[in-house]
């Protein structure tokens, strides 16, 4: 009888995703994402503090891994985000793929044919996505029927948000180069690396964390756009505090 290596994965994972993200007060807004994100994830993973019971029950409606934490206010930060991510690393299951996502972003429903059938991985790098802004609900409804109508990947060649709203800004540091920032960042756990504390809010922890990859393995995932979803036009780090600025979805 043959048996695995141990340092070898019993069986092959190289399709397989995990998610996980950062939510504390946004259980509204969260309780619409997992909603349509849930279903492209082998496992998911919601950290929140014990405080938050709206976020766990939202959780635990959509059978997400609920990961209840006090790290986020470690060494005394108003939201050590980079603390709690690293919380939710300790819970995942699979030696695939792996993504930090923000709690308010979707992901196209056809994510996981883009990205395994349509993007060539390499596990050496991390990706970051572009992303197009939704506010309000009413949006949301009038984009996904859209999206059925026409898929952001349509005619086998054009990809298209299919939004009226125009992509978000890149982060391309004049010495870093291009950083794929928190929203969304895809890794393989090959290539897994810890995330950096917080160094009062969550506005560098993602930064520091993507940076740890070197320039060249830093890559912009071209396949499909992914949404950021807000009650109100959103205004650039209205929430890294910890401290929501947005009205409930």
């Amino acid at each position: 009888m043959e048996y695995a290596s141990p340092t070898t994965p019993a069986c092959d994972e190289s399709l397989r995703l995990e998610g996980v993200t950062c939510c504390v007060g946004f259980d509204d807004i969260l309780d619409v994402t997992l909603s349509l994100n849930h279903a492209h994830f082998d496992s998911f993973i919601v950290v929140t503090s014990h405080e938050d019971k709206a976020t766990q029950k939202c959780a635990q409606k959509h059978g997400a891994h609920c990961v209840q934490t006090d790290l986020f206010k470690k060494n005394g930060r108003k939201f050590n985000k980079g603390a709690a991510i690293n919380a939710g690393f300790d819970r995942f299951q699979f030696h695939g793929w792996r993504m930090h996502l923000d709690a308010d972003i979707v992901v196209p429903d056809n994510f996981r044919r883009l990205l395994f059938n349509h993007s060539h991985l390499e596990r050496s790098c991390i990706y970051g996505c572009d992303r197009v802004d939704v506010v309000g609900r009413d949006a949301l409804a009038k984009l996904r029927k859209e999206l059925h109508r026409e898929p952001q990947a349509a005619w086998r060649c054009l990809v298209n948000p299919r939004h009226h709203a125009p992509p978000g800004a890149r982060y391309v540091d004049p010495l870093r180069g291009y950083v794929p920032i928190g929203f969304f960042q895809l890794w393989h756990a090959h290539a897994q690396k810890p995330y950096p504390y917080s160094l009062g809010t969550a506005a560098h922890d993602d930064v520091m964390f993507a940076a740890s990859w070197p320039e060249s393995h830093r890559r912009l995932l071209p396949t499909g756009f992914v949404y950021h979803l807000a009650a109100q036009a959103p205004k650039w780090g209205e929430n890294w505090d910890g401290h929501r600025k947005q009205p409930r979805f």
